[in-house]
């Protein structure tokens, strides 16, 4: 979606310390309401669908409503308001909403008292602090803006947690972070050494605040300057279209970047004033993947947000009410990085899949993190007669009156990510420590109620002697569980395509007979070898080749697999997705035994 700025003009209420967009007085002739109106219009009629209205501070103007209101007849499909929100109070909130503003933007670099030294407006915290709960109230979707300087550092890595308590979990959608290259006060400047430190500290206390913590656009540290490039990696979302021809440089680790087609480089204004900082290139090839995106945020959004899936059943539809999350699963091939859909979207979907006759599976990101996901269960189970799913990493739901919550809403089926017996294990794989004993805490609440409960395990490189003590694991805590079994997959351009994770099928076979045995002496159901997240049915074990296995249609696996010349010898040929190419590519096909129609392998 193609999306500019209108300047309503230079003046604000504040004057915050790195600002230097606030000028003490406008040209008249250019912020004539006339002049703002032909200026939207020109943006429209070049193919302009987001108008984001910034200053100074916009919400001095009377007219704004009518501004927006404007935008939106004359073909806006998003309006966003760039905000201190200090002038906002509810009827104005709830005037701007039915003008048509999609999001506010607010500025907010800090917490409490202090913030107002920066600002330089006494009283201003609290009456941003206001502006946000009648914009809250009001039900406008919320971003926050918080710029990196030197009087605002100390501040930041509080921020996310300070806003979920005031706000509630989930509420601000995203943490947009600025690095400032220039300010009337130069002392104010931090280097990019320092701001990718307090960055990587807000992103951790976003993840356990529920609130996505990303770069803005405006120039600032590139990938290569964060130390931890994997944390670093899901602040980014780059496309080849960010490649910008003046005001930057390339500098020598930039000929070694896998991202360098779509990396500006260092901003020109940093090298004028500092060195520049160290840089270690993006040489591996799993941080190319979470850094990019294939063209624009909203096509990938598009992709993304509703995605089918087949079963003996009939079809699901997995619905994404957002996409962060709170751990981060190396495996995970979701794209964690993306903003959420609005609410009327996700309400659309839910219908749409209803009149479809397809079963509604909502998901994330971690979709707990939703502060009305419940209300989406509700009218999930409102509008289609087919059992609600819930796909969770449960950590949330330690608290026990979420999970009531969710039950009372009407939600039939908690499919919960579970990929070890030790926290160990799950902090390695999900790069989220202290979450593993809050998991086994919401599988408990859980199982309390009438939630039928489905654990999920992906079998990888580091967790597949794992299984076997965890069929142990469940029959004693939850014995009333259901073991789903999943194989580690390349299935998206976010999962890393190395051997290190992605074991060969015939290394974790001897787990895997040992767990289905120990599952059968213990009476548990295990399930999902017939899914295209299984793994290749002559090689799951005749036993659990018994049950209802799909007839696959054309065009089913979305073009990720593929199937060498024995699989034509199969008899469960139309049965089985085959091996992923991923796959293929890292291990071969060598370990495809063709079933012939005994059931006994084929040599």
């Amino acid at each position: 979606m193609r999306a500019e700025s209108v300047t309503t003009h230079r003046r604000c209420n504040q004057s915050c310390t790195y600002c230097v967009a606030r000028r003490p007085e406008d040209t008249l002739a250019r912020i004539q309401p006339a002049a703002l109106r032909a200026e939207i219009d020109a943006h429209l009629a070049a193919g302009v669908r987001e108008i984001a209205f910034t200053g100074g501070e916009p919400t001095m103007r009377p007219d704004l409503a009518a501004l927006m209101a404007h935008a939106r007849r004359g073909g806006a499909t998003s309006v966003v308001l760039e905000t201190n929100a200090t002038l906002l109070d509810g009827p104005r909130a709830i005037a701007l909403a039915e003008a048509g503003l999609s999001t506010a933007r607010v500025n907010l670099a800090g917490w409490g008292e202090r913030l107002d030294e920066v600002t330089r407006d006494p009283g201003g915290f609290q009456r941003t602090l206001a502006g946000l709960r009648a914009l809250v109230a009001a039900g406008v979707p919320i971003e926050v803006q918080a710029a990196v300087v030197r009087s605002t550092r100390p501040m930041l890595p509080d921020l996310p947690g300070a806003l979920a308590a005031a706000l509630g979990a989930g509420v601000v959608r995203l943490l947009r972070v600025t690095v400032p290259l220039e300010s009337p006060e130069p002392d104010e400047l931090v280097s990019f050494e320092e701001a990718a430190e307090t960055i990587l500290a807000m992103e951790a206390a976003g993840r356990r605040a529920g609130i996505p913590v990303r770069m803005s656009p405006e120039p600032g540290p590139p990938p290569c300057v964060f130390p931890r490039q994997e944390r670093g990696a899901g602040l980014f979302s780059l496309t080849r279209g960010g490649v910008r021809e003046h005001g930057f440089r390339r500098l020598e680790p930039c000929g070694a970047c896998l991202v360098a087609d779509r990396c500006a480089g260092m901003p020109e204004s940093y090298l004028a004033r500092r060195p520049a900082p160290p840089m270690r290139p993006i040489t591996e090839d799993r941080l190319r993947r979470r850094l990019s995106v294939i063209s624009t945020i909203e096509e990938q959004v598009e992709r993304e947000f509703v995605q089918a899936a087949h079963t003996h059943e009939g079809a699901d539809a997995i619905i994404r009410v957002n996409f962060h999350c709170n751990q981060a699963c190396h495996f995970c091939f979701v794209s964690t990085h993306l903003p959420g859909v609005e609410d009327a979207r996700i309400h659309e979907a839910i219908r749409a899949a209803a009149r479809h006759g397809d079963r509604i599976v909502l998901s994330g990101g971690e979709p707990t993190l939703h502060p009305r996901l419940a209300d989406f269960i509700r009218l999930a189970k409102a509008e289609s007669t087919w059992p609600v799913q819930l796909q969770t990493n449960a950590v949330r739901l330690d608290d026990e009156a979420l999970a009531r919550g969710l039950e009372e809403a009407g939600l039939d089926e908690a499919f919960i990510s579970l990929h070890g017996t030790t926290a160990e294990i799950s902090d390695l794989l999900t790069d989220s420590p202290g979450t593993f004993a809050r998991t086994l805490i919401g599988i408990d609440n859980l199982a309390k109620t009438r939630i039928i409960v489905i654990l999920n395990f992906v079998i990888n490189a580091h967790n597949h002697g794992q299984l076997p003590g965890y069929m142990r694991l469940v029959a004693a805590r939850w014995p009333g569980a259901i073991v789903n079994i999943s194989f580690v997959a390349p299935s998206s351009d976010v999962v890393p395509r190395n051997k290190s994770l992605i074991p060969r099928y015939s290394e974790v076979l001897p787990s895997l007979d040992e767990a289905l045995a120990e599952s059968q002496r213990l009476g548990l159901e295990v399930v999902g070898f017939e899914s295209m997240c299984g793994l290749p049915l002559c090689l799951v074990p005749s036993a659990m080749r018994d049950g209802p296995l799909l007839t696959l249609q054309a065009g089913q696996g979305g073009g990720e697999f593929l199937k060498p010349a024995a699989c034509g010898r199969c008899a469960l040929d139309e049965k089985c997705y085959g091996l992923r190419k991923g796959y293929a590519e890292l291990h071969g096909t060598d370990e495809i035994r063709p079933i012939a129609a005994s059931g006994a392998l084929d040599s």
